[in-house]
């Protein structure tokens, strides 16, 4: 831009101006500018030369001159030199004043996206950049320097009438321009004295109007204007764009700043910031990145500890459970390293860190990154998924079903190091400011920029619309609950909802999102917006279960891997929506199930005569029996099918599959023959084979005795007949070959028109549009897939697979590129579970707004002590506060630090629980949550928790069996109780055959996996397929699950006095009771948990416990023990563990919860004998 392209006060330039040279020069550069050195005397300096010159109009040169009194600076531009005088000395100016003149040197100016976004769509034209553009637009030059020009004052950015009236005030900004700011106060003070009357709430509004006024400038150039607020330091300040106006037309005179204007995009100054931030401080993302280093050198240890192992290719064998490779060489360290679903890696070349054993975990990310830089796999070869191991070998399963046939087999690091890969590159986007929210890195030190507290304001969105509240909430929705909603959806960046057990925490989720795609925009883009998203698959089924959003289902991106057991969640969720929908059309238009049943038809007689088997043949007579209305034609039909014999097919080959899985070795029934078994005779059972064939009833005698054989050595007897019985199955059932040419039938064509006749046709152009979207639905469920995809608002993924490979295409990113999904807003459930590693994954997608729901009360985190343990003995500082801390309490203590620093609301305590009966709601608050001044409500009453079940209809009781009714056991590593077992297996199997326990939901938790495996067995024994309405399992399997009844088995048991080792080598030793009780009568808020003193301490209290009690010192784990029933808790255990002289004071330092529940069953009365009231 040149000086006369700029609008200007008229007063302050002074357009062709004939000026007349002292001595005649050649005028090499036209823009620069004016100087004064006497009466009319001036010199015009360019980056070439220096002009002498006088103004020839006397008017001109007297205001000129005026101007250079008044210290104006100036610039000038050659307009034209004269071709008529003589000498050649002519030539004219225009010049521009302004008021003066200030060094500024690069000023960073910060634009947002929309209004780059604006400038393009008006301003930029052909190839120019928008970066041209902006340049060409503002900067005036000399030819020697560059410059910008500006006012400034107040501005207050409210509605649009009122900016309107504030950009006339602005554009009479003056040198003095601040003697204006209390205008309009002074003249509703003159008015209230005109009219005697005090109008406090304009005087109100107009105070709190000039508080909200901001320091800014207006950059003028020579197509449009920008206004700027003024932000940061003094010596590091900002200018941020907060409008864009065009050009104007009258202008105040203007201030002049040499240097130029950098512009940047919010996102890339706020990046810039945090590196530099988070690269002067060592911080939790560090501690993380350790972390990660460590996690990586103690896989390659693991790897290597198996190393190259040396399988028998030619004794392979194959049957229905796999590939049987048997194997040699391992000791028995390196063989329990190969655990169920762990993979096995086949290769051509020695994997490079097995070559290289000194290689870090660094050394070989560096070498496979760079290797993928120039198209190179450092890893090249085939991963084969180990279903177990069996015999002195690995059962496998491959794609092709074939043996890969590369040289080396190795324990493979491929899904390891894809998953530490993607917890790496989210922490090193976090690092350096590229997340989708640049400002993720600071958030995570407690810490806020200028950017992030005052640029990134939005317009206030209300919590609740009637549409969401009708629908979402059973209850009016409590105080809390809408105050988590508002906050959730107006955090500047990250919004934390604790909910304890029961509080609804799913629906206000549900809630939050149904008001975002209320309030985002239909005619943009608005698939995956959201991202809904957790550490395990079962977390996110159970959140998307009931979302529907815009009447669609929600699906899960990414499938859980299970040994023989495919994860079908998506296909299910696609499935049920699809008969849903169907269901839905068919009762608004009941015409189309005619149209649907006709074209079905059709379409079963032409398959029929393309392949005129029997199979096609009675599907098409069941089909044409549904639609016939005519009797005489009914019973030909019958007849017909009556007539037709079919094979079975797809029921036949289930069968085949179940006989050739009878194991008839020794070796193979002790693995899983009893089950096979056992399947077998409930699917002859379910096809109502007739039992009163003496054949059929031996092989029904047969199979019921190896069912019931689980666990036992089978005899040879017992193989033998099962041997005969497979021989004798697969005779009958295997088909025997046809030779015979099928042929149509034409009594089925004549059917087929009959029908066809009598069957009215729907020329309606709207029922035979929706009979095709019925077809599409019901035939075409992988379209219906792809589709919905394109018009789901809310994905969903666990935390690992919100970066795979299905929810990168359906975002349109390809598979291979560095570019990472992105969303509006980011939602994790059970947030306290996730590890930090794994939670920044989709913490860095978030563009707008974090919401972590989770409880820090409930189950921990995952993370791994092994590594935090190498960490400390390689030297490395640990904080082992931080390491402990799940990210959701790390990052809700930050979120309380921000709410300090700029009183932006964004945690909340969702305080009124609906799961659980009163008394026991009141229980697990008094016990786990009033301590931490996180108390809650129970607010429902006691009736709506009836259940008729228990002895006193009340939602507690404890079955007592002290030692001597039977011991714990150790099966491996962990533990089991049959006494209890027994017992529990019995009592549900009462309840469910009692009227008033049918209907009833049975969950049944321990905390020893080899107890859930025998409640299991022997609920499958006694219950048959009933079993399944039961769930059983770890504390784990149940964070965020309720049933009506729950059974809690204690399993520890021990009628010996408490001891306690100090170390593994000692002996155990007496407990010191008084040093176990020194805290006490302490308050725990008075107590320095930091302190040495304190942290030894800590250490005897969990020695003694984890020794005594095992897993039920565990707060977190016992708090989801405790509150996952509706209406009825049922604890199974020896009460003695918690109260019996020395028990009783350990009991109370070391498991209090249970302590304190023992002593609620015994005040209630609700302790019975477990052996009497065995059923």
């Amino acid at each position: 831009m040149i000086i006369n392209e700029l609008v200007m006060n008229q007063d302050s330039c002074f357009t062709d101006i004939q000026c007349r040279m002292t001595i005649k020069q050649k005028i090499v550069a036209k823009n620069g500018r004016v100087e004064m050195f006497g009466d009319n005397q001036f010199k015009f300096i360019t980056k070439d030369n220096v002009i002498d010159f006088s103004i020839a109009g006397k008017n001109e040169a007297k205001l000129i001159m005026e101007s250079f009194n008044r210290h104006f600076y100036c610039l000038a531009n050659v307009t034209s030199c004269s071709n008529n005088s003589d000498d050649g000395k002519v030539f004219f100016l225009h010049i521009g004043f302004f008021y003066n003149l200030q060094r500024w040197g690069k000023t960073p100016v910060i634009i947002s996206d929309q209004m780059k976004s604006n400038i393009e769509k008006k301003y930029v034209k052909g190839r120019e950049t928008i970066e041209q553009v902006l340049e060409d637009n503002f900067k005036l030059s000399d030819g020697v320097s560059s410059y910008f020009v500006y006012t400034s004052g107040k501005y207050y950015f409210g509605s649009e009438g009122q900016e309107e009236n504030e950009t006339e005030g602005i554009d009479k900004i003056s040198e003095s321009s601040q003697e204006n700011v209390n205008e309009e106060l002074v003249a509703a003070e003159d008015e209230v004295e005109k009219d005697k009357v005090l109008d406090k709430g304009k005087i109100e509004k107009i105070i709190e109007k000039e508080k909200q006024k901001k320091d800014i400038l207006v950059i003028y150039g020579r197509e449009f204007y920008i206004y700027v607020s003024i932000q940061g330091d003094k010596f590091n300040e900002k200018l941020y764009v907060e409008k864009i106006g065009k050009r104007k037309q009258n202008v105040p005179m203007m201030r002049m700043a040499e240097g130029t204007l950098e512009f940047f995009d919010h996102n890339s100054i706020l990046s810039k910031k945090v590196k530099e931030t988070l690269e002067s401080t060592k911080g939790y993302l560090d501690l993380w990145n350790q972390y990660a280093e460590q996690e990586g050198n103690l896989l390659l240890e693991k790897v290597r500890k198996v190393g190259l192992i040396n399988v028998n290719r030619g004794a392979a064998t194959f049957d229905s459970e796999g590939i049987h490779l048997p194997y040699s060489g391992l000791i028995k360290e390196a063989e329990e390293l190969i655990t169920n679903d762990t993979y096995l890696f086949f290769s051509n070349e020695i994997p490079v860190y097995l070559a290289d054993r000194e290689m870090t975990w660094s050394d070989y990310r560096t070498l496979s990154k760079e290797a993928s830089q120039i198209g190179y796999s450092i890893n090249k070869g085939v991963q084969v998924r180990v279903n177990k191991r069996k015999n002195g070998g690995f059962i496998i399963e491959t794609e092709d079903g074939h043996l890969p046939e590369q040289k080396y087999v190795s324990l493979s690091i491929l899904g390891d190091e894809r998953q530490i890969s993607r917890r790496e590159d989210a922490r090193k986007r976090i690092a350096e400011g590229k997340a989708a929210n640049p400002a993720l890195g600071l958030i995570f030190e407690g810490q806020l920029t200028e950017e992030l507290g005052t640029y990134s304001t939005r317009k206030k969105i209300m919590p609740l619309s009637s549409f969401v509240k009708e629908k979402i909430f059973k209850y009016d929705p409590t105080e809390t609950q809408k105050r988590a909603i508002d906050i959730a959806l107006n955090t500047p960046d990250i919004a934390i909802i604790q909910g304890p057990p029961g509080t609804g925490k799913t629906t206000v989720i549900t809630a939050i999102i149904e008001r975002l795609n209320e309030l985002c925009d239909k005619r943009e883009k608005v698939n995956g917006q959201v991202l809904i998203t957790s550490f395990q698959h079962d977390a996110v089924r159970n959140v998307i279960e009931r979302l529907r959003i815009n009447s669609l289902p929600t699906i899960k991106f990414g499938k859980q891997e299970r040994a023989g057991e495919e994860d079908l969640t998506r296909e299910r969720v696609i499935e049920e929506w699809c008969e849903e929908y169907i269901a839905r059309l068919n009762e608004k238009n009941p015409e189309l199930i005619e149209t649907e049943k006709r074209n079905r038809l059709s379409r079963l007689h032409n398959m029929y005569l393309i392949y005129p088997s029997d199979k096609n043949a009675l599907e098409f007579l069941q089909c044409a029996k549904e639609i016939n209305t005519d009797v005489d034609l009914d019973k030909k039909i019958s007849r017909m099918i009556e007539s037709r014999s079919v094979s079975g097919g797809d029921r036949t080959s289930e069968l085949l599959m179940l006989i050739r899985r009878l194991r008839t070795t020794k070796d193979g029934f002790m693995d899983d023959g009893a089950d096979n078994a056992d399947y077998l005779l409930q699917n002859l059972e379910d096809m109502g084979i007739n039992q009163g064939i003496p054949e059929n009833r031996k092989v029904f005698d047969i199979l019921d005795e190896a069912a019931m054989c689980y666990g036992k050595e089978p005899g040879e007897e017992l193989l033998g007949k099962l041997c005969d019985v497979k021989t004798y199955l697969l005779d009958k059932c295997v088909p025997k070959p046809s030779y015979k040419k099928e042929v149509p039938d034409e009594e089925i064509s004549k059917i087929y028109k009959q029908i066809n006749q009598s069957v009215k046709k729907h020329q309606d152009e709207k029922a035979a549009i929706l009979a095709d979207l019925l077809k599409e639905l019901r035939t075409n469920r992988s379209e219906v897939e792809r589709s919905l995809e394109h018009y789901l608002f809310v994905y969903s993924a666990t935390t690992q697979q919100s970066e795979g490979i299905e929810i990168k295409e359906a975002k349109g990113i390809n598979k291979y590129s560095d570019e990472h999904p992105e969303y509006e807003t980011v939602i994790v459930d059970e947030a306290a579970r996730v590890s930090p590693a794994d939670l920044m994954i989709p913490l860095a997608q978030a563009k707008k707004r974090i919401i972590l729901v989770g409880d820090h009360r409930q189950l921990p985190h995952i993370y791994d002590e092994e590594v935090f343990e190498s960490m400390k003995e390689n030297g490395e500082t640990v904080d082992m506060n931080n390491i402990k801390k799940s990210m959701f309490e790390y990052l809700l203590e930050k979120a309380r630090d921000l709410e300090k620093i700029d009183n932006v609301p964004r945690t909340v305590v969702l305080d009124a629980q609906y799961r659980m009966h009163p008394m026991l709601g009141e229980f697990v608050n008094e016990v786990f949550y009033k301590p931490n001044d996180e108390q809650f409500a129970s607010p429902l009453p006691a009736s709506n928790y009836q259940q008729f079940i228990s002895k006193k209809t009340l939602p507690l009781e404890w079955y007592d069996f002290p030692d001597k009714y039977g011991k714990e056991h150790k099966e491996g590593t962990s533990r089991v109780r049959d006494c209890e077992a027994d017992f529990i297996v019995e009592k549900i199997e009462y309840y469910m055959n009692l009227e008033e326990g049918k209907e009833l939901s049975y969950g049944v938790i321990t905390f020893y996996s080899e107890q859930v495996k025998s409640i299991k067995r022997k609920l499958k024994n006694k219950l048959g397929d009933d079993a399944k309405r039961v769930r059983v399992g770890s504390v784990d399997a149940f964070q965020g699950m309720e049933f009506d009844v729950i059974f809690l088995s204690v399993v520890r048991s021990n009628d010996r006095s408490p001891m306690v080792r100090i170390d593994k080598n000692s002996k155990p030793e007496p407990i010191n009771y008084e040093y176990l009780e020194k805290y006490k009568d302490v308050d725990r808020k008075q107590m320095d948990k930091k302190s040495n003193e304190y942290k030894e301490w800590e250490t005897y209290r969990d020695k003694v416990g984890m020794q005594n009690y095992g897993f039920l010192i565990s707060e977190n784990r016992l708090c989801v023990s405790l509150s996952r029933q509706k209406k009825l808790l049922i604890v199974v255990g020896n009460t003695e563990m918690f109260c019996k002289d020395k028990w009783g004071r350990i009991a109370e330092i070391c498991v209090p919860g249970m302590k304190k529940l023992y002593e609620l069953c015994k005040g209630e009365d609700v302790i019975y004998d477990g052996q009497s009231e065995s059923v």
